[in-house]
């Protein structure tokens, strides 16, 4: 039975996902309340994350509550041994990400590591709690990926060590998240640690109806039975009714032969009783949670109403809430459901994206309506959906919608957007020739090259193998944070400033493009020393300089060819055979430059030395797209007449640009301002270049 149902309602709390698990741990405190390992300036402190004490979880296979073990040593983490520090095991938008846990390791029977809060607005205030003593637990969210169970009454041994049921022992989990929460976890999440909210056992959520106490009364439960044992007596008497019922369907009398007694399998009826009636609350549930009406669940699971009833029940509480405007005002709810919060930001993004001329392909609903609107009447927008008066002097109203409303969020997501459109819209032309590569740090890295093998022996009969030989050599590269920062103020809003807001954001994009760009060019012209200590370009011992210097032409690009393609190995044994495939020029060779690579006939100097009528007569080999050409003003600032030629990409011979973690884009961050009335954003990207090899370069001076 699919527990589905389509409303058209939009879900208004994402439900936690089924396959994944929850543990509560509390931070130790020290005498004044803080957390004991606190360390103020990193904004950081240890926190246990699990431990191999057992814990009731709710088990979907069975579902029922059930003690796990979680086996430190089948522990696995990411590579960096960080997750993300959730707010509540929010898992649905980034803004709940309130920092990261980090240096995980498993220490006996503990995960431990350290929790570090980020300078963003949305984590100070939990980290600002938890440091003061007011938040003192944390959840971990885990995966299950390998679990043994153990019956009831029997004794198993996992890895080495006897447990006794019933118990389920986890031998492999996967760490996904940690989350800080007000009391042990949110309210799904704690539901779940034991049991999932929509589980008829779950008692603690609501007291059991006086009317469905006094029937069960008369079934037979006791009048001095506690609530627990209630709920208990219902779960038992609703199974035994649905055995009984599916009994009557099922002993009918064979029609071959009437006095025959049935042969009913009650287990098997029971069985199937039961997995009948928790496919039935499951569905209620899941019907009732996307209608936003979960009040009407226990009264369907409790009256044994059917699924298709409760379906039809449900659909006319949607349209009678429609139809009389209850709580949804004139729209339909698809419109103002849970996220109409989410809607609103990313229309009103969009509508100054549009005044500050950005083009939007595909705009939000709701962005023409809010396209007129100036930034100050944006922020007046903001607080009254917030429900926070929007009276008094200007600036004070601007100030309180840049701290209680959603006019921070918009601002961030206009400046994320500009700085992307700059960034992505640069003219760059050092990914046509530079390799990228990925480091997890900023410590100086190490790259090996090895030589190249010998050549195969032959091995005549009976004749023995012979182990070749290699060499190495060694780069050493690292990166660099660069950034700026940028304050969106009180005064820029009642401006109605849109360059601020768009503009600034926008060169901040192509700032971060140009400075990536000029790693790779600078390495080119600085002419550093390699790991051999010559310089990149060395005629001498490196062989990759040009000897006649010239503009690319017959003479000096057949010499690039044969500089680049008599290259030899690390330990001078063998020609590598390398060949140029990018010629990199400044800007002022470009026109000679192709004016000789789109002639297919050339003429040298001695043929029109001696008769003109001969010129232009030989074949250019050069010509058309036998190579890349790229110019870059960067290179006009060194030299106006030198230029380069680099091998094919993809096997580290020429520059490679590295990237913190892989990631080759800026990065935005925006907090409440503290020495502007308004808010700040900081743009930073990390990034740094480095010639990987001299043989799959080359440098010409030029005339």
């Amino acid at each position: 039975m699919n527990p589905s149902v389509i409303i058209p309602l939009t879900v208004r709390s994402k439900p936690q996902p089924k396959d994944m698990r929850y543990r509560t741990m509390s931070i130790r405190l020290a005498g004044d309340g803080t957390p004991a390992t606190l360390d103020a300036d990193s904004r950081s402190f240890e926190v246990i994350g699990a431990t191999e004490a057992p814990v009731e979880v709710f088990d979907y296979e069975r579902l029922e509550v059930v003690p796990e073990i979680l086996l430190m040593d089948g522990c696995e983490m990411p590579g960096n041994r960080q997750v993300p520090l959730l707010d509540t095991h929010n898992r649905w938008d980034t803004a709940s990400v309130l920092g990261s846990y980090r240096q995980m390791d498993v220490a006996k029977d503990q995960l431990v590591g350290r929790v570090f809060f980020s300078n963003t607005t949305e984590a100070e205030s939990p980290y600002t709690k938890a440091r003061e003593g007011h938040l003192t637990d944390f959840s971990v969210g885990y995966r299950v990926i390998e679990s043994q169970w153990v019956d009831a009454g029997q004794k198993a041994t996992v890895r080495g060590r006897s447990f006794e049921g019933p118990l389920r022992v986890t031998t492999r989990w996967r760490v996904k998240e940690l989350s800080i929460c007000p009391i042990g976890a949110d309210e799904a999440a704690k539901a779940r640690s034991q049991q999932p909210p929509s589980s008829p056992n779950h008692k603690e959520q609501k007291t059991m109806d006086p009317r469905l106490r006094a029937y069960l009364e008369s079934r037979g439960l006791s009048k001095d039975a506690d609530e627990a044992a209630a709920w208990t007596f219902l779960d038992q008497l609703r199974t035994e009714d649905a055995v009984a019922a599916q009994s009557q369907r099922t002993a009918q009398p064979d029609p071959d032969n009437p006095g025959a007694d049935p042969d009913v399998d009650v287990d098997q009826l029971r069985r199937q009783a039961v997995g009948d009636e928790r496919e039935r609350i499951i569905s209620i549930d899941a019907i009732c949670q996307r209608a936003d009406c979960e009040e009407l669940a226990r009264n369907f699971i409790t009256e044994g109403t059917p699924v298709d009833q409760v379906r039809e029940k449900v659909m006319e509480r949607v349209l009678s809430t429609i139809e009389n405007g209850g709580g949804y005002g004139h729209r339909t709810p698809v419109e103002l459901g849970a996220d109409a919060r989410d809607k609103f930001r990313a229309a009103a993004g969009h509508a100054m994206l549009q005044r500050g001329g950005v083009i939007i392909a595909e705009p939000a609903p709701g962005t023409d309506e809010l396209r007129g609107y100036s930034l100050r009447e944006l922020a007046r927008h903001c607080l009254r959906n917030a429900g926070i008066s929007d009276r008094g002097h200007a600036m004070e109203m601007v100030g309180r919608a840049l701290t209680t409303s959603d006019l921070p969020f918009i601002l961030a997501n206009v400046a994320n957007k500009s700085l992307f459109e700059g960034w992505e819209g640069a003219d760059e032309t050092w990914r046509i020739w530079c390799d990228v590569g990925s480091v997890s740090d900023f410590k100086t890295h190490f790259a090996p090259r090895l030589s190249e093998g010998d050549d195969l022996d032959q091995i005549p009969d009976k004749g023995k193998y012979k182990y070749g030989e290699r060499t190495e050599s060694q780069e050493q590269y690292s990166i660099a944070t660069y950034g700026k920062i940028e304050a969106i103020t009180r005064q820029t809003i009642i401006n109605d400033d849109l360059d601020a807001l768009v503009v600034i954001p926008r060169s901040h994009g192509e700032m971060a493009a140009r400075k990536v760009g000029d790693l790779p060019y600078a390495v080119l012209t600085a002419n550093a020393a390699m790991g051999d200590g010559a310089a990149l370009f060395d005629a001498a011992k490196h062989f990759n300089q040009a000897a006649t210097a010239g503009v690319p032409a017959m003479e000096t690009m057949a010499e690039c060819d044969k500089q680049m393609g008599t290259q030899k190995d690390l330990r001078g044994k063998r020609r590598l055979n390398i060949k140029p495939r990018y010629i990199i020029q400044p800007m002022a060779l470009k026109g000679t430059s192709e004016v000789f690579f789109q002639s297919e006939r050339y003429a040298d100097s001695v043929t029109e030395a001696t008769d003109s009528s001969l010129a232009a007569t030989r074949r250019n080999i050069y010509s058309g797209d036998t190579f890349q050409r790229v110019y870059d003003g960067r290179l006009d600032d060194d030299s106006e007449t030198a230029w380069y030629a680099a091998a094919e990409k993809g096997r580290r011979r020429t520059v490679t640009v590295f990237f913190l973690d892989g990631v080759q884009e800026p990065y935005m961050e925006m907090q409440a301002g503290w020495t502007v009335d308004g808010v700040e954003y900081k743009v930073r990207i990390d990034a740094g270049a480095k010639a990987m090899d001299w043989r799959g370069l080359f440098k010409n001076d030029g005339e």
